[in-house]
């Protein structure tokens, strides 16, 4: 079985993948795997952006990379074809593997949608919050202020839009309380599952 797991930025996502008990699920981080796919890929990197965007040693260099993809969506997008295929083809060897060692596959990832993933998934959970919410968290885990969280959030609007005309199951976690809170709905979750 693979389960998507989505939300949008402070919403809880990882949060929630953190208290799936690890014997019976394998939790993939796409986001994680996103700096693996710059270091595999780092040389179409530097041929699409150049020296610039590079470190001494010859390793890509997230800190002038990211500014510069994330100002240009022509950019990003260049960023994301080069990327996005090595990620999406890691993270199905690790789904299959998963699945092969008796475990539910979550993939964990803002970009579910986008990446394509939901149609290899048997079930979706969205995890949402509210904006103030979100906004509060963002402040204390990172320290963001109301302008730049806003604009994280502008790029993030369209996650989750699709999953209901998607026609996979999807489970939805409203994470507006504390841990106990979250903790519960994924105990209920675990045994619904």
């Amino acid at each position: 079985m693979i389960i998507g797991l989505t939300g949008k930025t402070c919403a809880g996502k990882d949060t929630l993948a953190s208290l799936l008990p690890p014997d019976r699920f394998f939790v993939i981080d796409v986001d994680a795997l996103g700096h693996e796919a710059l270091a595999e890929n780092k040389e179409r990197i530097r041929e699409a952006f150049g020296d610039s965007v590079m470190n001494e040693d010859g390793s890509v260099d997230r800190k002038a990379l990211g500014p510069l993809v994330f100002s240009d969506k022509a950019k990003l997008g260049t960023l994301n074809s080069i990327t996005h295929p090595w990620m999406v083809e890691k993270t199905m060897e690790m789904a299959r593997e998963a699945e092969k060692n008796g475990k539910i596959a979550v993939i964990n990832a803002a970009l579910l949608e986008s990446m394509g993933f939901v149609k290899s998934c048997d079930t979706v959970i969205l995890v949402t919050a509210p904006y103030s919410v979100r906004e509060r968290r963002a402040y204390e885990r990172n320290g963001l202020g109301s302008d730049e969280f806003r604009k994280r959030a502008e790029a993030q609007k369209d996650i989750g839009l699709s999953l209901f005309s998607s026609g996979r199951p999807l489970i939805t976690i409203i994470n507006d309380g504390d841990i106990d809170s979250l903790s519960r709905q994924v105990t209920f979750l675990c045994d619904t599952i």
